[in-house]
């Protein structure tokens, strides 16, 4: 069996074909692998078979009696470059060689020039420029009519500083901007809302504050009635102490006031008198004492 071409280089995006031929009448299976990987399936009774990647497909050779199959690869890229091997099952097998070169190139990017430099001798040199983007093998072949196979002289081309491409930047930092103006607009209306509760819970509430003033009006009808100073013994526990409640009755030119587990005010014991529900000890002094004594109601 044989495959030919041995060596074989197409452009990217052209076809590439190879044959297999075999003087083998009995085989059944022929695979074909490109870079090791079986990519199509040929059977002698049933054809072609069908395969999984699309760009690959074969056809029977005119008069070869179904002994000699053409492998075809559609639309080669650089990864489609290596081995390209043809396995007849049972029988044999060979390989062949297959590079995918770049497109095109202008007339504007080489120039040829050529010398005599004998009798039907030439010089011929030519000069291409190229983009290094990344490290790589140029090889430059010479095909001339004498030769079955072209001339080829290679060299390694190593690029110390890779070439990368510039990425727009207005997307990412446009959708930066508007993700800080976003966080920004709601820390804003985080501290606004903290800011007014604290001045909601800072400021009394209007029952707290009728509370303290009924509580400053008691003390200072208190004061003017027994006609005395604040007692400094005196400690308001807060609105919430039961115990607390004043009552202030005023009948005609007299009044009572009764305290539960308070020290009332300093009161002239010549001049008033201190009732209670619950009164243990009353303590009254003589009628022409001037001297101000403090009663305690327990």
């Amino acid at each position: 069996m044989s495959v030919s071409p041995k060596t074989l280089t197409v452009l990217r995006g052209e076809e590439a074909r190879f044959t297999c031929s075999t003087s083998y009448d009995h085989w059944t299976v022929i695979v074909w692998l490109l870079n090791g990987d079986a990519v199509l399936t040929i059977s002698k009774a049933e054809g072609v078979l069908a395969s999984v990647f699309p760009n690959v497909t074969a056809e029977e050779s005119p008069n070869s009696a179904r002994r000699s199959w053409v492998f075809i690869l559609n639309n080669t890229e650089r990864h489609n470059q290596g081995s390209v091997t043809c396995d007849i099952q049972g029988i044999d097998r060979r390989t062949a060689s297959l590079f995918v070169q770049g497109l095109y190139v202008s007339k504007s990017e080489y120039n040829i020039s050529s010398e005599e430099t004998g009798k039907s001798l030439f010089t011929v040199t030519s000069n291409l420029s190229v983009k290094a983007v990344k490290s790589s093998r140029v090889d430059c072949l010479a095909s001339v009519s004498a030769l079955p196979t072209p001339l080829k002289s290679s060299v390694r081309l190593t690029v110390v500083a890779e070439v990368v491409e510039e990425v727009d930047c207005t997307v990412p930092l446009a959708v930066t901007a508007s993700l800080a103006a976003i966080l920004l607009l709601l820390l804003l209306c985080i501290c606004t809302a903290l800011c007014y509760r604290q001045r909601r819970q800072a400021k009394p509430s209007p029952q707290e504050a009728i509370r303290f003033d009924q509580s400053l009006s008691r003390r200072d009808s208190v004061a003017g009635a027994t006609g005395g100073m604040d007692n400094p013994g005196y400690y308001n526990e807060g609105s919430t102490d039961a115990t607390y409640n004043v009552l202030i009755t005023e009948a005609g030119s007299k009044m009572d006031f009764v305290s539960f587990c308070k020290v009332p005010d300093i009161v002239s014991s010549g001049s008033l008198s201190v009732h209670g529900e619950n009164q243990d000890q009353v303590y009254h002094s003589e009628e022409n004492s001037k001297n101000i004594r403090r009663i305690t109601t327990v």
